[in-house]
């Protein structure tokens, strides 16, 4: 049957294909498969030009061309414009499958398919850019290149805020800004509630507006500034959540908390050991650096209070963390151990 039907033109194909009644897995199978043919030439020819064998005690011998990504890029554009072609709306689209929609769906967090769709293609053109202007440099990120970066930023986001309502792109911005995931992460051990979260969205948002977001490409000066403003942020996060909850906000966006509320959860420990293990550390801490500054105190007697508060820190931890935990925190998040006690001679 596929003798008679098949012709040149792809989708004159698979529309006889669809019209005989091949199930649609089958098509975009032979669609896929003959688009990949049809670009195995070309991908052939990068293959030659941009990966060249090295020595293998070569210094820099995994290193990649920045220009093979962008050609890469080209390509696979190529090859997702061929399939549409040819199979219109049953045409794969990038990363699909069963784990990646479903994820995609799950991160939406209730936004529209439309708008997603609308700031997926917007953010793969003003990529495409960016790989033109990264493969143009060869790693030399001299600051012209740094500032069409920060320009193709603001164009981004200035065509992003045009194709969705206000409300539509806060809410898009919400979910899948770099701002949010950063914001996800840094509040995971604070467990927000949602108006507690878009709280802290909202004033971090309005903060890199007035003084530049870190994700884009902001010069010396301008992360100097950031910096010195640093305390109004503080501040309007406070006003957002209250004292109390900005008061555990403080404590539980702190790096060590973070860290140390996730290798809790690796061992699968209680929420409320993160604190136990945090206050035991702040308490010993505390301790050994007002022994290092005693000017009363010998060095031998110093030493031997530095390794008694040692001592002391391992029998407080090892009933919350296990005896196998304690080791491997020791030798993780819990490295502070190690400097507490000084070096033999």
């Amino acid at each position: 049957m596929f003798s008679r039907l098949n012709t040149s033109d792809l989708k004159s194909f698979i529309d006889r294909l669809r019209a005989a009644g091949v199930p649609h897995g089958i098509l975009r199978a032979i669609a896929e498969a003959k688009v990949n043919d049809a670009l195995f030439e070309r991908r052939s020819e990068l293959a030659k030009t941009y990966v060249v064998p090295k020595p293998y005690w070569s210094q820099k011998f995994q290193q990649t061309d920045p220009k093979l990504w962008a050609e890469m890029a080209a390509v696979d554009k190529v090859r997702l414009a061929m399939l549409k072609a040819a199979l219109g709306a049953d045409a794969p689209q990038p990363d699909e499958g069963p784990i990646m929609k479903a994820l995609a769906q799950s991160n939406s967090g209730g936004i529209p398919r439309e708008n997603i769709d609308r700031m997926n293609t917007i953010t793969s053109d003003y990529n495409d850019l960016r790989n033109e202007i990264t493969a143009s440099v060869n790693g030399a990120w001299t600051q012209e290149v740094r500032d069409k970066l920060a320009y193709l930023d603001k164009e981004q986001k200035a065509d992003m805020a045009k194709a969705l309502t206000p409300d539509d792109y806060f809410e898009y911005q919400l979910r899948n800004s770099p701002v949010a995931a950063g914001l996800r992460y840094s509040m995971s051990a604070f467990n927000p509630t949602e108006d507690e979260f878009r709280a802290v969205f909202k004033a971090q948002q309005d903060f890199n507006q007035q003084y530049g977001d870190p994700n884009s490409q902001l010069s010396p000066d301008q992360q100097n500034e950031r910096r010195t403003h640093q305390s109004e942020l503080s501040a309007s996060i406070s006003q957002a959540l209250g004292p109390d909850r900005n008061a555990d906000y403080v404590a539980q966006t702190d790096p060590n908390y973070i860290a140390t509320n996730n290798f809790a959860q690796q061992l699968g420990l209680p929420q409320t050991a993160t604190q136990q293990i945090v206050s035991v550390k702040e308490d010993i801490w505390k301790r050994a650096d007002a022994l290092r500054h005693d000017g009363t105190l010998s060095d031998v007697d110093r030493a031997s209070k530095l390794s008694a508060l040692a001592e002391e820190a391992s029998s407080r931890l090892t009933p919350i963390l296990g005896e196998s935990g304690f080791a491997a925190y020791k030798q993780s998040t819990g490295n502070w151990l190690q400097n507490l006690s000084p070096p033999t001679k």
